[in-house]
């Protein structure tokens, strides 16, 4: 012999290569398929990710502008301080160039984003006046002219025309247009003539125009609302009207020459998410979160450079600016967006690396194969003088062509489909097909040692093995589940995934693979008990076809290690991702309907009361509870500690029992007795969350609401629970996370009205049910909307109403009900991510298994068909042959069904906290788990049905090889 270890050499090699192609076929099919699968799964993620964040940015737009500028204009003046103005033409310029400088100032990922900017200036109120002018509440209206650069796209003229520039620049009219109800509300009429009287004196206006919004919600009628409908705030004499008129730039332009010296400006700039943008990356998220919460310093620094102060203004063209004051809501959404998305990539690399074991176990299978076709050539090849090292790495230089030929076709099928976005890390690919294209010299290595403990004595064992009774699969098999053990134990220990934290998760990845290995020991350990109890029931029946092929099953049982071996982990992924996606679902219908708290609930600012008389009139509507809510800073008379950022909750107890008969707040607060009146200058009994109360068991406190300042003594627990109570929901949400104070009865009504916090009234379609889609839709939307426009809460209030945000800014109205929650909390991108990500895996995985069940059928079919043939020829039918085969499959069948399914359901019992769900559901706490049931009957049925559709495809490949009658002579083993 020559060559390596006595092997023949490279010709015989390549003779080798040629009748093996079957089963490199399948490794190089198996390496393509992970390749594809690695290098894609980043990109494609990365689309879709990005995909999702353009629609939380399009939403979060509807309820107010992420990213606002303001800034006070100054007239044009000259070196010597005079004032040059009028310069028509100029303001607009200089809007542009103030707006476009501080969009054109950001950089990296924000500079994308950032896809437009629109600037508005307006005049300071001034008195509105003229031959039949209303004078509402006796008294002259206010009115403020405003100019917006993007106005002509967002209104309609129904009557006259756009103002245009006045034709002197200190005595001809301005030119106003306004909407329909502001010249309803102020007495007006088109072609009318005015005078509007300020500080600066007096001039002349002409109305020329009626427009009405195109589109009532877009940002610009959120931020000038007093053009679209004037407004009624109160003040120490009484009330005014405001209200405002949209003017050409040249009517500002003129304003300025008649001595006007500033104009407050805005700047509103639009966000969005391009498809091809890189926003959704782990890159680009935490690079969009940084610019923005940066902008506001390089909007200055690009306005006026890196010296800023109030003895020299910015320069803005002609005119001059104060530095700009940034206000963005953008950083926020996207650090929650950064959390959500981490949590889904450390879940789908879990579905990944399952993926990825699942093909090398594949592999595998194919490898044991080959193996065994060769068994008699390898035998000769050995008895010629041939060592283990030779033949085993003659098989990995069959494999590794292969291997490498299916590793470049995935990279050139992954190249085209993952488009412009850059493909996957290479190294699970590479990974992969390392251990794919090593799966052929470990099987021959295995065989060759099967051989050699079958050809000698048995030895006498010594030491720890004797000791123990060990032996090498016990050895392995210990070793792996105390790998399995190790891991669950440390992700344990650790606890979930920092937040923001984009990477993959290894351990969260690896661990449950170690589990699958771990539950296919389990499965094999246990396999043969029930077998045999089957078999022994098999024995005591008429009929062979059942004992024949339990028999056949139990005769073959450790053959079964490899289809098992892939077909748990399979099941097992499809499962647990079925058991993530109904956990999420649920979730976040629970989250939903908490926000919601019954069918609908308006939320409005503290300081000011909501129409609750009004809103119980409504349609549908049939009862309504209002809560309260607050955050204070206590500080403890008993050791003076202060807690900050406490929520306080107030909600009158028997209410809340009337139309939420199951509350356990409700009935906590009648237990404490909490409806007794209370003296002037009393503390204020309340409730508090265990923690707290166990922290301060005499607790009374000092509580510093911002403006006001009482005492609050706890004299009760909250029940365990008590912040996911729904009724309270809303307002919980707005005041939770930390310390939770609840008041009842008269102490409700005593809770300080806060800036910046909101109270709620909570709308019932039928009292004494919990909310339901049916009975939100009862509600009168409409009809609840304009309640809620006309009301004072409104006023000043901003976010929503016909005349938010008018005079002063503080907590938004918003209305919310339950359909509308619902059909929010159902469109998550990441969500649908996810989901695709364990569907994709869950499918190629029993894809994959069909492919190891076929495997494994043709490595014992010969065997299998020489039993088969000896039945036929004792007088056994086709029929009753074709079931042995079915039975003989059914013990696999069950017991990767059973295993992993068992396995799936009891991963998130064995990772702990480190599957943590919240980041999806936005909800009080951690959801409970909540498989999707029709989702696992799905994949446990496709698996029943794969496995008989693996026997009927190997029957049919291996009916030419194995005999249907025996020969005279021939017998079956």
């Amino acid at each position: 012999m020559s060559g390596l270890g006595g092997f023949g050499g490279w010709r015989p090699a390549l003779r080798e290569a040629r009748t093996g192609w079957p089963v490199l076929v399948v490794l190089a099919v198996v390496s393509a398929v992970l390749a594809v699968v690695s290098l894609l799964w980043p990109p494609v993620f990365d689309g879709l990710s990005t995909k999702e964040l353009n629609r939380r940015l399009a939403a979060a737009q509807v309820d107010g502008l992420l990213v606002t500028a303001r800034a006070t204009v100054h007239a044009p003046r000259n070196f010597y301080g005079q004032s040059t103005a009028p310069q028509f033409g100029s303001l607009d310029s200089d809007l542009t160039r103030v707006g476009e400088g501080m969009r054109q100032g950001s950089s990296g990922e924000l500079a994308h984003t950032l896809v437009r900017v629109s600037g508005w200036a307006q005049s300071d109120g001034m008195d509105l006046s003229g031959a039949g002018v209303a004078r509402p509440h006796g008294r002259a209206a206010s009115v403020s002219l405003a100019y917006a650069q993007d106005a002509v796209d967002r209104v309609r003229w129904v009557a006259g025309r756009a103002p245009g520039q006045p034709d002197g620049a200190k005595q001809a009219p301005i030119e106003l247009g306004m909407s329909r109800k502001g010249l309803a509300q102020f007495g007006l009429a088109v072609g009318q003539r005015v005078q509007l009287s300020g500080q600066t004196g007096a001039t002349e206006a002409v109305v020329v125009g009626e427009f009405e919004p195109l589109d009532g919600a877009d940002d610009l009628w959120r931020e000038l609302p007093l053009l679209n409908e004037p407004l009624d705030a109160a003040v120490p004499e009484g009330y005014i009207r405001y209200g405002q008129a949209l003017v050409a730039p040249a009517g500002l332009e003129a304003m300025e020459a008649r001595g006007s010296l500033s104009l407050s400006a805005t700047w509103a700039f639009g966000v969005a998410q391009q498809p091809w943008g890189n926003g959704g990356t782990a890159a680009g998220v935490r690079e969009l979160a940084s610019g923005a919460k940066v902008f506001k310093r390089s909007a200055v620094d690009r306005v006026c450079g890196e010296i800023v102060s109030d003895a020299a203004p910015c320069s803005a063209g002609v005119r001059t600016v104060t530095p700009p004051q940034v206000q963005e809501r953008l950083s926020a959404l996207v650090d929650r967006f950064a959390e959500q998305r981490a949590r889904t990539v450390s879940l789908q690399s879990f579905a990944l690396a399952g993926l990825l074991a699942i093909g090398v176990s594949t592999a595998v299978a194919a490898a044991r194969l080959g193996a065994r076709r060769r068994e008699g050539v390898l035998a000769l090849q050995r008895a010629r003088g041939a060592g283990e090292p030779a033949l085993a790495a003659v098989r990995l230089l069959e494999a590794v062509p292969a291997v490498l030929v299916g590793v470049l076709a995935g990279r050139a099928v992954s190249g085209p489909l993952a488009g412009e976005r850059p493909l996957g890390a290479w190294w699970p690919a590479v990974a992969a097909a390392v251990l794919v294209a090593g799966a052929p010299a470990a099987a021959v290595w295995w065989q060759g040692r099967a051989v050699r403990r079958a050809g000698r004595e048995p030895v006498q064992r010594r030491g720890v093995k004797r000791a123990l009774g060990l032996s090498g699969r016990l050895v392995l098999e210990g070793a792996v589940l105390a790998l399995a053990a190790m891991g669950v134990l440390q992700l344990r220990l650790r606890g979930a995934l920092a937040p923001g934290t984009a990477d993959p998760d290894p351990q969260l990845a690896l661990v449950p693979v170690v589990l699958g290995l771990a539950a296919v020991v389990v499965v094999l350990r246990v396999y043969p008990v029930p077998l045999r109890v089957l078999t022994g029931w098999a024995r005591r029946r008429r009929g062979t076809v059942a004992l024949v092929g339990l028999s056949q099953a139990g005769r073959r049982s450790a053959a079964a290690a490899t289809a098992l071996l892939v077909l748990v982990p399979a099941l097992a992924c499809a499962v647990f991702g079925a058991l993530v996606s109904g956990t999420v679902r649920h979730g976040r219908v629970e989250a939903a309907q908490w926000r919601t708290g019954g069918d609908a609930v308006v939320l409005g600012p503290s300081q000011r009361p909501l129409p609750l008389e009004e809103l119980a009139k409504v349609p549908g509507v049939g009862g309504v509870l209002p809560v309260r809510g607050g955050v204070a800073a206590l500080t403890a008379d008993e050791d003076g500690s202060v807690v900050k950022g406490v929520g306080l909750v107030g909600v009158d107890q028997a209410a809340l029992a009337g139309l939420e008969p199951g509350s356990p707040v409700a009935a906590a607060l009648a237990a404490a007795g909490l409806s007794a009146p209370l003296v002037a200058g009393a503390e204020l009994p309340a409730l508090a969350d265990a923690g707290t109360a166990a922290r301060f068991p005499d607790g009374s406190f000092d509580a510093d609401a911002g403006a006001s300042r009482f005492r609050v003594r706890i004299v009760g627990v909250l029940p365990a629970g008590a912040d996911r109570d729904r009724a309270i929901g809303p307002v919980v949400g707005e005041v939770g996370g930390g310390p939770l104070l609840v008041f009842g009865g008269p102490a409700a009504e005593r809770l300080p009205r806060q800036t910046g916090q909101r109270n709620a009234a909570v709308l019932f379609a039928e009292p004494g049910r919990a909310g339901s889609p049916a009975g939100a839709q009862r509600i009168d939307g409409a009809r609840l909307r304009s309640v809620v426009a006309a009301s004072a809460a409104t006023a000043g209030a901003g976010g929503a109403g016909a005349a938010g945000g008018a005079v002063l800014r503080g907590a938004p109205v918003e209305v919310r009900d339950l359909a509308g929650q619902l059909r929010e909390s159902a469109d998550d991108g990441l969500v649908s991510a996810l989901e695709l990500a364990f569907r994709s895996a869950a499918a190629i995985g029993l894809l994959l298994g069909l492919a190891a069940v076929v495997l494994e059928l043709l490595l014992g079919s010969a065997e299998r068909g020489r039993m088969l043939a000896y039945l036929r020829t004792l007088g056994l039918g086709a029929r009753a042959a074709a079931g042995v085969q079915l039975v003989q499959l059914l013990p696999v069948m069950a017991a990767a069904v059973i295993g992993g399914t068992l396995l799936g359901l009891g991963l998130p019992w064995l990772l702990g906290p480190a599957l943590d769900l919240r980041a999806f559901t936005s909800g009080p706490g951690a959801p409970a788990f909540a498989p999707d049931w029709a989702a696992i009957a799905v994949a446990a049925l496709a698996l029943l049905v794969l496995v008989p559709c693996a026997a009927a495809l190997e029957g049919v490949a291996g009916r030419r090889r194995v005999p249907q009658l025996l020969r005279l002579g021939e017998g079956a083993q």
